[in-house]
């Protein structure tokens, strides 16, 4: 392949690869999962075994948990807004584009074309920031912030082959109208960093580290203010979390009615008979739609006549709740709800070794489901032994 198409269907492919991985909360629930995950979780797997990159598999944001939180839930209902806003911004501008190009009439100035030069490009970066508030995982950020560069480089070399096409017209129009953003802050920002280096491409790659680790140092700062606005306590070697906005005593109080009985005296007994041995329970509404992040209920809902909808028209109506937010809302309103489901899973780091309950919810620690217990008020009413895997298998899972 010569340079010059590498130019054009590099970046594309590029930014293709960033979709299908953004998109692993839509895939999931698809035709397509085993496909997926069959490339993409052993490259999961690969990372959550080193320390040093375990991190990238974890999430900055509460992904399966309501905190009440004013910022926090801004942010969540903030991620499919700009998805779907991004999404329309593109398809509008594509369709301009390309009427253009078949109805011959030269260079594209109306709309939002008169406003900045590429707003296709600034459609696709607000639906990819939306797709990784949904789906906040750190490796997402990373390919994200790559993709922002991505952008610029893919519009740059649009604009020369547009101005190789339209000559003066073009550059015309590329002298009066911003690239990105009106005003251009970010070419400000640019040159004051840079000092007006004359070798551009290791200026922009030094700043591209720059954003990147200004980028990550931030998602692992609301990563720490997300962990302490989720009610959390210890007791007896187990950490329990409460994904609906329990009160710290409220989570105590359920934690403690079901290590008292004898149902799960008895399951305790057979996985944690070590002190140094922590457990993660998470404490759900029975209703709640996406424990199976957690633990693979497919049985146990099964044997209840609660068996999972298949075909295509399921899929859909799933697809639509998801981006309504159904399970936050779920988590929202289970807060008076009577009927839970607590899920015991056991803390091991990424070398299989047992871990304090101070870890227990440590970007380098895999939670692995053991067993639940369902309670209606504080009575137990059922403890059973799930399968050592959560729906999609051992992917590494949301800490919180």
């Amino acid at each position: 392949m010569e340079a010059r198409e590498w130019k054009i269907v590099g970046p594309w492919a590029a930014f293709l690869f960033y979709l299908a991985i953004a998109l692993e909360v839509v895939v999931m629930v698809t035709p397509f999962t085993a496909y997926f995950y069959s490339i993409y979780a052993p490259v999961l797997n690969w990372l959550e075994s080193n320390p040093l990159t375990a991190w990238l598999t974890a999430f900055f944001l509460p992904h399966i948990s309501y905190t009440g939180d004013p910022i926090l839930t801004a942010l969540a209902y903030l991620g499919p807004i700009l998805f779907g806003v991004g999404l329309v911004i593109f398809f509008v501008c594509a369709y301009q584009v390309y009427s253009a190009k078949l109805l011959r009439r030269g260079v594209v100035s109306g709309g939002l074309y008169a406003w900045i030069r590429h707003p296709q490009y600034l459609g696709l970066g607000i639906a990819g920031l939306g797709l990784l508030l949904y789906w906040p995982r750190f490796i997402i950020l990373v390919l994200y912030l790559s993709m922002l560069v991505v952008y610029y480089l893919l519009a740059r070399n649009e604009e020369w082959r547009m101005e190789r096409k339209f000559g003066d017209a073009y550059r015309n129009y590329k002298s009066q109208i911003a690239m990105f953003v009106p005003g251009e802050p970010g070419a400000r920002i640019f040159a004051w960093l840079t000092g007006g280096a004359k070798r551009k491409g290791w200026a922009l790659a030094t700043v591209y580290l720059l954003v990147l680790a200004t980028g990550v140092g931030l998602a692992f700062g609301l990563r720490a203010y997300s962990k302490a606005q989720v009610p959390t306590i210890a007791e007896s070697g187990v950490v329990a979390v409460s994904l609906s906005a329990l009160s710290k005593s409220g989570v105590q109080d359920l934690l403690r009615a079901s290590l008292g009985s004898a149902q799960v005296k008895e399951l305790m007994a057979k996985y944690h008979n070590r002190p140094d041995h922590a457990l993660v329970a998470y404490v759900v509404p029975q209703e709640y739609m996406m424990a199976h992040l957690i633990a693979d209920l497919g049985e146990h809902e099964a044997h209840h006549g609660k068996a999972e909808e298949q075909g295509a028209l399921a899929v859909m109506k799933h697809l639509g709740e998801m981006y309504g937010l159904k399970p936050l809302r779920q988590l929202r309103d289970g807060r008076t709800s009577r009927e839970r489901r607590i899920i015991f899973t056991e803390a091991l780091a990424s070398d299989g070794k047992s871990v304090p309950p101070r870890r227990a919810l440590d970007v380098d620690v895999l939670r692995y489901p053991l067993f639940i217990a369902e309670l209606n008020g504080t009575e137990v009413a059922l403890a059973m032994e799930v399968p050592r895997r959560h729906a999609w298998g051992n992917i590494p899972v949301p800490a919180f």
